[in-house]
């Protein structure tokens, strides 16, 4: 069986100044890159949604000429 030793709080330690601002920075970068990377997905799903009405679109009006053809026969 393994035990850990408690740390009582009053063991002197403290969180070093530098240490927490590398910590927010590293939090900020990801932060930062989560971002940009929604704002690429976003912009790529909206490029694909336009594609698929675009083509949608397309579809529809050749079956609809496809009708118009039928009916002038």
């Amino acid at each position: 069986m393994v035990c850990m030793t408690e740390q009582d709080e009053g063991s002197g330690w403290k969180s070093s100044a530098r240490g927490e601002q590398a910590w927010k920075e590293a939090r900020e970068r990801v932060a930062s890159r989560n971002a940009e990377s929604r704002k690429i997905a976003k912009s790529r799903r909206q490029a694909h949604e336009r594609e698929r009405e675009d083509l949608r679109r397309a579809a529809e009006q050749r079956r609809h000429a496809q009708l118009l053809k039928r009916h002038s026969r």
